[in-house]
This record gives structure tokens, sequence and C-alpha cells, in this order.
């Protein structure tokens, strides 16, 4: 908390250090009337405020310095920028450098920076981890107080967009063989996060799986971002943002996430992949069973889906398994890697 309030200071200063010059420049430029050739005075344009670039104190949190060369962090902090989403961490950037790269940038959410050298450890700790499935951490920093991350920009966008967007640029309709690679795509990024451990030896955790981290890429395999978040953010505020994915141990009684309730937020993520239908407050898999008792098994899947297919319904087994209320009774995220390749 100290930490922060001396980044507050700093930046406080170094605006008002700013504005200050900006006064001098002005009154500078009103004193100072150029002559012409003829010796007549001639009109000059004022110096506007807005004219004089503002510099804030920047430390790298995560990468090198060429890096840093290459991004150029105040660049990134103050330019223009298309808002791709809020997430649970904070506001998803797209954002197009003087250089031509699209990157992504999050901007995380000012109130969840209580503890600036734990985010700090944090961040270097997940920026390490290489994956072939998992959204890499390029480059983190603080400028002015406020701490941003930069990832690849992921084109096509997330699954979330390409199952529930609106018909037009951001809209396709993935068929049975696309949604089943993605599942597979997406557990074996779960399966990477559960393979290894924080540095105390604890096992790693994502938290929330959810169709909004499942990036897809122009061969529409798919990749896991923000498993970042649940060592960021207070699991009570997660949970209440996301209440409808969340395993029932996790509603009922104060217990840290698990790689088991992990297992169960993996089961909703195949429901939705499988009906079509965003989770909600409302228990979706209580809400398919009910829907397949009375209306029939074919009757949960999405339609744009067609007709329905033997390994769908293998694919809605699994999720029962994921979905078990009992954690012990829910497979490892591994044997769902296996169930699915097995379809």
């Amino acid at each position: 908390m100290l930490g922060h309030n001396i980044r507050v200071v700093v930046v406080c200063v170094s605006i008002v250090l700013a504005l200050f010059y900006a006064f001098l420049v002005l009154r500078w430029a009103r004193k100072k009337k150029p002559k012409s050739s003829d010796g007549k005075v001639t009109t000059t344009t004022p110096v506007s405020l807005l004219e004089v670039k503002v510099t804030l104190p920047m430390k790298v949190i995560f990468g090198d310095i060429t890096v840093a060369k290459k991004y150029d962090p105040p660049e990134m902090a103050q330019i223009p920028k298309t808002r791709l989403g809020e997430g649970t961490l904070g506001t998803l950037f797209k954002v197009v450098l003087k250089c031509g790269s699209i990157v992504t940038i999050r901007k995380i959410r000012e109130g969840l920076i209580t503890d600036a050298v734990n985010l700090d450890l944090w961040i270097n700790f997940f920026g390490g981890i290489r994956d072939a499935w998992l959204l890499p951490i390029h480059f983190s920093f603080w400028y002015g107080g406020e701490a941003f991350i930069l990832y690849d920009y992921v084109i096509l966008g997330s699954l979330e967009e390409l199952l529930h967007g609106s018909e037009g640029i951001q809209f396709t309709p993935l068929n049975w063989g696309i949604r089943k690679q993605i599942a597979l795509c997406a557990a074996q990024a779960v399966a990477s996060i559960h393979s290894r451990e924080t540095p105390n030896g604890e096992a790693l955790v994502c938290g929330v799986i959810k169709a909004s981290n499942i990036l897809i890429r122009m061969d529409f395999s798919a990749c896991l971002s923000s498993y970042e978040t649940p060592y960021l953010v207070p699991q009570e505020k997660i949970i209440k943002r996301n209440s409808g994915r969340v395993a029932p141990e996790l509603k009922n009684h104060p217990e840290m996430f698990t790689q088991k309730s992990d297992v169960y937020s993996f089961g909703i993520l195949l429901l939705e992949l499988i009906t079509g239908k965003r989770p909600s407050v409302t228990n979706l898999g209580a809400y398919i069973k009910e829907k397949k008792r009375k209306e029939g098994l074919n009757s949960i899947y999405d339609e744009k889906l067609g007709e329905v297919k033997e390994n769908m319904v293998g694919m809605i087994e699994i999720a029962w398994l994921c979905l078990s209320r009992n954690p012990q009774d829910r497979p490892s995220i591994d044997k769902v890697v296996q169930l699915i390749k097995s379809l």
C-alpha cells in the first residue's frame, strides 16, 4: 500500500512539473514576438498545452530492455486504443503501434493493485511460462502508477465472440469438428497449467475456465488467456463475476480454487460448446438435464450444428463427468484430454 501511495505522489509531482513547464513555454512564446525581414512584428500561433507531452515514471515489470525499446511503453500507455472487452483483471485494448505491429494490451483494474510487489512477482512468474496452448505474456510495465500487460493480438478473438456474437465480422457459425478441436485445445491448455507449481510448490489452478478466455487462432486452434487472474484478483470477486461457471463447493464454503473445481468449470465450457447457450446465474447443467428429460437428447444441441453425431453424445457424457457434484468423482484434466481424443 505504501508503494502505491509513493507512486501516486510521484505521478502528481510529475504532472505539476509538466504543467509548470507548459506555463513557462507559453509565457516565453508570448514575450518572444518574431519580426519579419521588413522589421514588422509577425503573428504566431500560441503553444497549446496539448502539445506538451507529459512523461510519467515508467518501470519494466517483465521483459528486457530490448523489448522495452521495441514497444515504447509510454507510447503504448497513451496511444489511442480500441477497446476489446472488460475482464476480471482489467480492460483489454487493441493497439496499433507506429511500427505497424498490432498487439493486445491489458490495463489492470486500479482497485486490484493493493500489493505492487506481489503483482510484480506473479507477472514475472507467469511471464516465464511458455506453452503452445497458453497465450504468452510478452511484456509488462508500470507507467504513472498504472500497470499494463502486453499479449499477442489474436485476430479471430475469443470463443465467446464466435459462439454468441452477432451476425457479421465477429461471427462464425462453428461446425462440430471445429468445436471438438477447440475443446481439445482448451483441455490441453488447462492440463498445461495443472502440470505446473507455484514458486511455493502448490499446484497451479485456472480459477474459472470460460469462453471469453479461450482465444481462437486463424487455423481454429485455441489457446488459454488470463490464467494469471486467480493469483492477482481476490477469489470472491472472481466467483461473483462467474457464478454460473464455478463449482458448487466454492459457493457454499470458503474453499480455495482447486484443480477439481477447474474441471467442473471446464465441464460448463463443454456444455456451452455443445448447446450454444451462455452460462448464467442459472445452473446450465441442471437446465440441460431438465430440457433433455422433457424434450429428449436432440433438443439440447445447438441448432447451428445440424445433424446430431455420435461423438456429440460422447462429449455430453464427458461434460457430465466433469460436473459431478462430489469433487473426488470428477476426472483429472489429463483424463479429460484422453477422453476427448478418443471421440
